[in-house]
Protein backbone atom coordinates (compact mmCIF):
# COMPACT_ATOMS: atom_id res chain seq x y z
CA UNK A 1 0.00 0.00 0.00
CA UNK A 2 1.65 3.63 -0.63
CA UNK A 3 2.06 6.06 1.84
CA UNK A 4 -1.07 7.77 0.75
CA UNK A 5 -3.82 4.71 0.61
CA UNK A 6 -4.07 4.60 -3.20
CA UNK A 7 -3.87 1.25 -4.10
CA UNK A 8 -1.05 -0.63 -5.80
CA UNK A 9 -1.82 -2.14 -9.18
CA UNK A 10 1.43 -3.45 -10.23
CA UNK A 11 0.44 -6.91 -9.61
CA UNK A 12 -3.04 -8.81 -8.45
CA UNK A 13 -2.29 -12.79 -6.97
CA UNK A 14 -5.46 -15.25 -7.29
CA UNK A 15 -5.32 -17.90 -4.91
CA UNK A 16 -7.24 -20.48 -5.84
CA UNK A 17 -7.33 -23.88 -3.45
CA UNK A 18 -8.03 -27.23 -5.85
CA UNK A 19 -9.20 -30.42 -5.05
CA UNK A 20 -10.42 -32.91 -7.82
CA UNK A 21 -12.21 -30.31 -9.89
CA UNK A 22 -11.13 -31.85 -13.57
CA UNK A 23 -14.27 -31.25 -14.20
CA UNK A 24 -14.87 -27.80 -13.27
CA UNK A 25 -10.66 -26.13 -14.09
CA UNK A 26 -11.13 -25.40 -17.78
CA UNK A 27 -14.56 -23.39 -16.63
CA UNK A 28 -12.64 -21.93 -14.10
CA UNK A 29 -9.58 -20.70 -16.21
CA UNK A 30 -11.93 -19.15 -18.71
CA UNK A 31 -14.00 -16.99 -15.71
CA UNK A 32 -10.89 -15.96 -14.28
CA UNK A 33 -8.92 -14.74 -17.32
CA UNK A 34 -12.60 -12.90 -18.45
CA UNK A 35 -12.87 -11.40 -14.53
CA UNK A 36 -9.50 -9.83 -14.42
CA UNK A 37 -10.00 -8.56 -17.75
CA UNK A 38 -10.57 -4.35 -16.95
CA UNK A 39 -9.35 -4.37 -13.30
CA UNK A 40 -6.22 -2.14 -13.97
CA UNK A 41 -3.57 -4.01 -13.10
CA UNK A 42 0.11 -4.03 -15.14
CA UNK A 43 0.18 -7.73 -14.42
CA UNK A 44 -1.91 -10.84 -12.73
CA UNK A 45 -1.02 -14.07 -11.92
CA UNK A 46 -3.67 -17.26 -10.88
CA UNK A 47 -2.01 -19.43 -8.39
CA UNK A 48 -3.99 -22.98 -8.36
CA UNK A 49 -2.83 -25.04 -5.43
CA UNK A 50 -4.03 -28.55 -6.07
CA UNK A 51 -4.28 -30.07 -2.20
CA UNK A 52 -3.50 -33.84 -3.61
CA UNK A 53 -5.46 -34.28 -5.92
CA UNK A 54 -6.14 -37.63 -7.35
CA UNK A 55 -7.89 -36.82 -10.15
CA UNK A 56 -6.84 -34.87 -13.59
CA UNK A 57 -6.44 -31.32 -12.44
CA UNK A 58 -2.82 -31.34 -11.63
CA UNK A 59 -2.75 -32.39 -15.47
CA UNK A 60 -4.88 -29.53 -16.58
CA UNK A 61 -3.07 -27.24 -14.62
CA UNK A 62 -0.01 -27.87 -16.40
CA UNK A 63 -2.09 -27.88 -19.45
CA UNK A 64 -3.18 -24.26 -18.20
CA UNK A 65 0.73 -23.24 -17.12
CA UNK A 66 1.75 -24.33 -20.54
CA UNK A 67 -0.64 -21.89 -22.71
CA UNK A 68 -0.67 -18.80 -20.26
CA UNK A 69 2.56 -18.03 -18.37
CA UNK A 70 0.18 -16.14 -15.76
CA UNK A 71 -0.73 -19.38 -13.92
CA UNK A 72 1.31 -21.10 -11.59
CA UNK A 73 0.59 -24.85 -10.36
CA UNK A 74 1.49 -25.55 -6.43
CA UNK A 75 1.11 -29.23 -6.17
CA UNK A 76 1.40 -30.52 -2.16
CA UNK A 77 2.70 -33.78 -1.58
CA UNK A 78 -0.88 -34.99 -0.01
CA UNK A 79 -4.50 -33.54 1.13
CA UNK A 80 -3.24 -31.49 3.75
CA UNK A 81 -6.93 -29.44 3.87
CA UNK A 82 -8.64 -26.84 2.21
CA UNK A 83 -6.88 -24.14 5.05
CA UNK A 84 -3.72 -25.68 4.48
CA UNK A 85 -3.87 -25.49 0.79
CA UNK A 86 -4.78 -21.29 1.06
CA UNK A 87 -2.20 -20.60 3.47
CA UNK A 88 0.12 -22.59 0.99
CA UNK A 89 -1.24 -20.36 -2.53
CA UNK A 90 -0.87 -17.16 0.03
CA UNK A 91 2.77 -17.91 0.91
CA UNK A 92 3.57 -18.39 -3.40
CA UNK A 93 1.60 -15.20 -4.17
CA UNK A 94 3.82 -12.16 -4.66
CA UNK A 95 1.20 -9.50 -5.43
CA UNK A 96 0.36 -6.12 -4.14
CA UNK A 97 -3.23 -7.28 -3.63
CA UNK A 98 -4.37 -10.77 -3.24
CA UNK A 99 -7.59 -12.62 -4.25
CA UNK A 100 -8.62 -15.80 -2.29
CA UNK A 101 -11.17 -17.86 -4.13
CA UNK A 102 -12.62 -21.78 -3.99
CA UNK A 103 -12.43 -23.47 -7.05
CA UNK A 104 -15.56 -24.97 -7.51
CA UNK A 105 -17.08 -21.80 -9.04
CA UNK A 106 -19.94 -21.57 -5.81
CA UNK A 107 -17.99 -18.09 -5.23
CA UNK A 108 -18.24 -16.18 -9.19
CA UNK A 109 -14.93 -15.04 -10.35
CA UNK A 110 -16.71 -12.04 -11.86
CA UNK A 111 -17.36 -10.45 -7.86
CA UNK A 112 -13.66 -10.32 -7.80
CA UNK A 113 -14.21 -7.05 -9.42
CA UNK A 114 -16.48 -5.53 -6.81
CA UNK A 115 -14.10 -6.40 -3.92
CA UNK A 116 -11.02 -4.73 -5.39
CA UNK A 117 -13.57 -1.72 -5.84
CA UNK A 118 -13.69 -1.74 -2.02
CA UNK A 119 -10.13 -1.57 -1.65
CA UNK A 120 -10.26 1.11 -4.01
CA UNK A 121 -12.33 2.83 -1.82
CA UNK A 122 -9.72 2.94 0.87
CA UNK A 123 -10.30 -1.05 2.67
CA UNK A 124 -7.58 -3.21 3.26
CA UNK A 125 -9.48 -6.40 3.42
CA UNK A 126 -12.55 -6.96 1.35
CA UNK A 127 -14.50 -10.04 1.63
CA UNK A 128 -17.52 -11.43 0.59
CA UNK A 129 -20.98 -11.69 1.91
CA UNK A 130 -23.31 -14.25 0.74
CA UNK A 131 -26.63 -13.41 0.62
CA UNK A 132 -27.62 -16.31 -0.95
CA UNK A 133 -26.50 -20.32 -1.26
CA UNK A 134 -27.92 -22.38 -3.76
CA UNK A 135 -27.54 -25.81 -1.66
CA UNK A 136 -29.37 -28.22 -0.34
CA UNK A 137 -31.67 -26.66 3.19
CA UNK A 138 -29.79 -29.16 5.68
CA UNK A 139 -26.28 -27.41 4.21
CA UNK A 140 -27.53 -23.88 4.10
CA UNK A 141 -28.78 -24.35 8.18
CA UNK A 142 -25.63 -25.98 8.78
CA UNK A 143 -23.68 -23.19 7.64
CA UNK A 144 -25.82 -20.33 9.19
CA UNK A 145 -25.38 -22.00 12.51
CA UNK A 146 -22.22 -22.76 12.18
CA UNK A 147 -21.20 -18.93 11.70
CA UNK A 148 -23.90 -18.00 14.18
CA UNK A 149 -22.52 -19.82 16.86
CA UNK A 150 -18.82 -18.59 16.48
CA UNK A 151 -19.45 -15.72 16.20
CA UNK A 152 -21.05 -15.97 19.31
CA UNK A 153 -18.89 -17.57 21.46
CA UNK A 154 -15.56 -16.13 19.49
CA UNK A 155 -13.09 -13.61 21.77
CA UNK A 156 -13.42 -11.11 17.94
CA UNK A 157 -15.81 -10.17 15.71
CA UNK A 158 -15.56 -12.42 12.83
CA UNK A 159 -18.26 -11.51 9.87
CA UNK A 160 -21.67 -13.65 9.54
CA UNK A 161 -22.12 -15.11 6.37
CA UNK A 162 -18.37 -14.63 5.11
CA UNK A 163 -16.10 -17.19 3.87
CA UNK A 164 -12.15 -17.60 2.27
CA UNK A 165 -13.94 -15.62 -0.73
CA UNK A 166 -11.30 -11.79 -0.14
CA UNK A 167 -9.50 -9.59 -1.23
CA UNK A 168 -6.33 -8.39 1.03
CA UNK A 169 -3.30 -5.44 0.57
CA UNK A 170 0.00 -7.51 0.61
CA UNK A 171 0.69 -6.20 4.48
CA UNK A 172 -2.43 -8.03 5.62
CA UNK A 173 -1.32 -11.27 4.02
CA UNK A 174 2.23 -10.76 5.38
CA UNK A 175 0.39 -10.12 8.69
CA UNK A 176 -1.38 -13.69 8.22
CA UNK A 177 1.55 -15.38 7.19
CA UNK A 178 4.21 -14.08 10.06
CA UNK A 179 1.47 -15.79 12.74
CA UNK A 180 2.96 -18.93 13.76
CA UNK A 181 -0.50 -21.38 13.85
CA UNK A 182 -0.06 -24.79 12.49
CA UNK A 183 -3.66 -25.03 12.64
CA UNK A 184 -5.26 -22.49 10.55
CA UNK A 185 -8.84 -20.82 10.22
CA UNK A 186 -8.07 -18.39 7.92
CA UNK A 187 -11.18 -16.30 7.58
CA UNK A 188 -10.79 -15.75 12.17
CA UNK A 189 -7.05 -15.08 11.35
CA UNK A 190 -8.04 -12.33 8.62
CA UNK A 191 -10.67 -10.73 11.00
CA UNK A 192 -8.06 -10.89 14.28
CA UNK A 193 -5.30 -9.28 12.40
CA UNK A 194 -7.55 -6.26 12.18
CA UNK A 195 -7.11 -3.35 8.88
CA UNK A 196 -9.73 -1.63 7.61
CA UNK A 197 -12.04 -4.26 6.68
CA UNK A 198 -15.23 -4.13 4.21
CA UNK A 199 -17.95 -6.85 3.82
CA UNK A 200 -19.27 -7.26 0.03
CA UNK A 201 -22.60 -8.74 -0.89
CA UNK A 202 -22.88 -11.58 -3.81
CA UNK A 203 -24.70 -14.47 -4.12
CA UNK A 204 -22.94 -17.79 -3.85
CA UNK A 205 -23.76 -20.02 -7.13
CA UNK A 206 -24.56 -23.72 -6.91
CA UNK A 207 -21.54 -25.96 -7.81
CA UNK A 208 -20.45 -25.92 -11.49
CA UNK A 209 -19.94 -29.73 -11.49
CA UNK A 210 -18.56 -32.26 -9.00
CA UNK A 211 -19.98 -33.04 -5.73
CA UNK A 212 -19.14 -30.90 -2.42
CA UNK A 213 -15.89 -30.73 -0.85
CA UNK A 214 -16.88 -29.74 2.72
CA UNK A 215 -18.36 -32.85 3.75
CA UNK A 216 -20.40 -32.34 7.52
CA UNK A 217 -17.45 -34.23 9.14
CA UNK A 218 -14.83 -31.35 7.17
CA UNK A 219 -17.45 -28.09 8.23
CA UNK A 220 -17.18 -30.16 12.12
CA UNK A 221 -13.38 -30.02 11.82
CA UNK A 222 -13.57 -25.93 10.63
CA UNK A 223 -16.01 -25.65 13.52
CA UNK A 224 -13.67 -26.96 16.14
CA UNK A 225 -10.87 -25.17 14.54
CA UNK A 226 -12.70 -21.57 14.81
CA UNK A 227 -14.05 -22.78 18.28
CA UNK A 228 -10.69 -24.08 19.69
CA UNK A 229 -8.84 -21.37 17.91
CA UNK A 230 -10.71 -17.87 18.95
CA UNK A 231 -12.75 -18.57 22.24
CA UNK A 232 -11.70 -20.07 25.81
CA UNK A 233 -15.41 -20.78 26.13
CA UNK A 234 -14.91 -24.09 26.72
CA UNK A 235 -12.56 -23.92 29.46
CA UNK A 236 -15.11 -21.56 31.12
CA UNK A 237 -18.19 -23.45 30.61
CA UNK A 238 -16.03 -26.27 32.51
CA UNK A 239 -15.46 -24.36 35.51
CA UNK A 240 -18.96 -23.17 35.33
CA UNK A 241 -20.39 -26.58 35.39
CA UNK A 242 -18.10 -27.42 38.21
CA UNK A 243 -18.83 -24.71 40.21
CA UNK A 244 -22.93 -25.34 39.46
CA UNK A 245 -22.39 -29.09 39.99
CA UNK A 246 -20.21 -28.91 43.01
CA UNK A 247 -23.30 -26.86 44.87
CA UNK A 248 -25.86 -29.03 44.11
CA UNK A 249 -23.36 -31.70 45.41
CA UNK A 250 -23.32 -29.75 48.53
CA UNK A 251 -27.15 -29.06 48.49
CA UNK A 252 -28.39 -32.87 48.08
CA UNK A 253 -25.34 -33.76 50.86
CA UNK A 254 -27.28 -31.48 53.35
CA UNK A 255 -30.43 -32.32 52.22
CA UNK A 256 -29.95 -35.94 52.73
CA UNK A 257 -28.09 -35.28 56.36
CA UNK A 258 -30.74 -33.41 57.52
CA UNK A 259 -33.34 -36.26 56.14
CA UNK A 260 -31.77 -38.82 57.81
CA UNK A 261 -32.28 -37.15 61.44
CA UNK A 262 -35.21 -35.52 61.09
CA UNK A 263 -36.97 -38.66 59.42
CA UNK A 264 -34.53 -41.82 59.77
CA UNK A 265 -37.44 -44.54 59.69
CA UNK A 266 -38.10 -42.79 55.92
CA UNK A 267 -34.33 -42.48 54.63
CA UNK A 268 -33.88 -45.08 51.84
CA UNK A 269 -31.90 -47.49 51.66
CA UNK A 270 -29.76 -48.95 48.74
CA UNK A 271 -27.69 -47.75 45.89
CA UNK A 272 -29.72 -46.77 43.25
CA UNK A 273 -29.34 -43.15 43.61
CA UNK A 274 -25.99 -43.81 44.68
CA UNK A 275 -25.37 -45.29 41.19
CA UNK A 276 -26.91 -42.65 39.13
CA UNK A 277 -24.69 -39.85 40.69
CA UNK A 278 -21.93 -41.57 40.25
CA UNK A 279 -22.70 -42.25 36.51
CA UNK A 280 -24.04 -38.66 36.37
CA UNK A 281 -20.27 -36.98 37.53
CA UNK A 282 -18.56 -39.84 36.21
CA UNK A 283 -19.87 -38.64 32.60
CA UNK A 284 -19.58 -34.79 33.69
CA UNK A 285 -15.69 -35.76 34.25
CA UNK A 286 -14.99 -37.67 30.96
CA UNK A 287 -16.87 -34.47 29.14
CA UNK A 288 -14.54 -32.07 30.68
CA UNK A 289 -11.31 -34.40 29.79
CA UNK A 290 -12.02 -34.39 26.55
CA UNK A 291 -12.30 -30.61 26.31
CA UNK A 292 -8.85 -30.24 27.99
CA UNK A 293 -7.78 -32.84 25.83
CA UNK A 294 -8.39 -31.13 23.01
CA UNK A 295 -6.29 -27.80 23.77
CA UNK A 296 -3.73 -30.34 25.08
CA UNK A 297 -3.75 -32.51 21.84
CA UNK A 298 -3.51 -28.85 19.64
CA UNK A 299 -0.47 -27.59 22.12
CA UNK A 300 1.35 -30.38 21.51
CA UNK A 301 0.72 -30.33 17.67
CA UNK A 302 1.86 -26.81 17.27
CA UNK A 303 4.87 -27.35 19.44
CA UNK A 304 5.80 -30.01 16.81
CA UNK A 305 6.56 -27.02 14.88
CA UNK A 306 5.59 -28.76 11.48
CA UNK A 307 4.42 -26.92 8.45
CA UNK A 308 1.06 -26.82 7.53
CA UNK A 309 1.86 -28.26 4.37
CA UNK A 310 4.20 -29.74 1.99
CA UNK A 311 4.66 -28.63 -1.61
CA UNK A 312 5.74 -31.27 -3.88
CA UNK A 313 6.27 -29.24 -7.14
CA UNK A 314 5.53 -26.31 -8.51
CA UNK A 315 5.20 -25.76 -11.66
CA UNK A 316 5.20 -22.43 -13.68
CA UNK A 317 6.32 -20.31 -16.99
CA UNK A 318 7.67 -17.00 -16.36
CA UNK A 319 7.10 -14.66 -18.69
CA UNK A 320 9.47 -13.62 -21.05
CA UNK A 321 9.18 -9.77 -21.08
CA UNK A 322 10.37 -7.24 -19.59
CA UNK A 323 6.92 -6.41 -18.05
CA UNK A 324 7.32 -8.73 -14.97
CA UNK A 325 5.10 -11.75 -14.03
CA UNK A 326 1.93 -12.20 -15.97
CA UNK A 327 1.73 -8.84 -17.50
CA UNK A 328 -1.21 -8.06 -18.43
Amino acid sequence: MSADGTLDRSLLSVVVPILDEEQTLPELGRRLESAVVGLGFVGYEFILVSDGSTDRSEAIIRGLVARDPRYRGVFLSRNFGHQEAISTGLSHARGAVIAVIDGDLQDPPEAIAGLVGALEGGADVAFGVRTGRKESLPARIAYAGFYRLLRAVSAIEIPLDSGDFCCMRRPVVEAILALPERRRFLRGLRAWVGYRQVGVAYERAARHSGTPKYTLRKLVALAYDGLFSFTSLPIRLMQAAGFVLSALAIAVAAGYVAWSFLMPERFPSGFASLIVSIWFFAGVQLFCLGIVGEYVARTCDEARGRPPAVVREVVSREAEDDDGPGAG
